[in-house]
């Protein structure tokens, strides 16, 4: 048989609605088995958490304010279905792969957000060079100029049974990550991942000094705690320019894995 003659009969053929669902299934397995790769694989920077958030975004509208993230897995797989009545793939094998590059194309489309790196903390309201001087009046008004538009924030997470490895490797890993939303101004920041601020890890505590900048006097603080061994933990912080009190998180034990938890988990941020 010469190349391309199996193609061409099995095109011939009458293709009827068991025919097309069992195309549409195996397109649907396709796009399934890309989202949990691109899930493995991109971990954090996976593509799937932003269309949660902009589907959220959607469903808001009609009065559903959480969609976990395996029903953003379910609705993927179902366009990945019925993209078989466009592309009209002939066998299984190329509906499969077809559910592949839909999802490529919809990772284009909604490319992955890490999150912007948080600054360290201030060591000094104001730095002289050693031939200035400053009258006191002009270091009080340098002082209130730099802490006009600053947040300075202590964060304290409390990790009971302590963390199963170095909180580095575990970040890396993807075991441990952190993320911090600005109600005011829309930011998200990475608590953990290329970020500037302070992390110190000791005796299962963990204290995070950082500093964010926005024009509100106050801001509400959104966070999310996500650690191997852990529930996830979202919690709220009332911010206000300048110093703020020990903002403190503590994690409550789970023997649930983390990706099982993210799979049941609904991402607004």
């Amino acid at each position: 048989m010469a190349y391309g003659d199996s193609r061409r009969l099995k095109a011939e053929q009458n293709f009827g609605f068991l025919s097309v669902f069992g195309l549409g299934g195996a397109a649907s397995v396709g796009i399934g088995i890309a989202v949990l790769v691109d899930l493995l694989q991109q971990r954090e920077a996976s593509a799937l958490f932003v269309i949660n958030r902009w589907m959220l975004e959607v469903t808001s509208l009609l009065g559903l304010e959480t969609i976990p993230l395996y029903c953003i897995m379910l609705i993927l797989m179902a366009i990945g279905g019925m993209s078989v009545l466009f592309f009209q793939p002939v066998t299984f094998r190329g509906a499969f792969t077809q559910g592949f590059g839909v999802l490529a194309a919809l990772v284009t489309i909604a490319p992955s957000d890490l999150g912007v790196p948080l600054d360290g903390p201030e060591q000094a309201m104001f730095e002289l060079r050693p031939s200035e001087t400053l009258e006191p009046a002009s270091l009080t008004m340098a002082a209130v100029q730099r802490r006009d538009d600053t947040y300075n924030l202590r964060i304290q997470v409390v990790f009971p049974e302590g963390m199963k490895s170095d909180f580095r490797t575990m970040v890396r890993r993807n075991h441990l990550t952190g993320r911090m939303h600005d109600s005011a101004t829309g930011q998200t920041y990475n608590l953990f991942r290329n970020t500037g601020a302070k992390v110190e890890y000791e005796g299962g505590v963990m204290r995070i000094e950082a500093q964010i900048h926005g024009d509100a006097r106050q801001t509400r603080l959104l966070a999310r705690i996500e650690a191997d061994g852990y529930v996830i933990n979202e919690s709220s912080f009332q911010a206000r320019q300048g110093a703020n009190p020990v903002w403190s998180i503590t994690m409550a034990p789970s023997e649930q894995p983390l990706f099982l938890q993210r799979l049941r988990h609904s991402y607004t941020f």
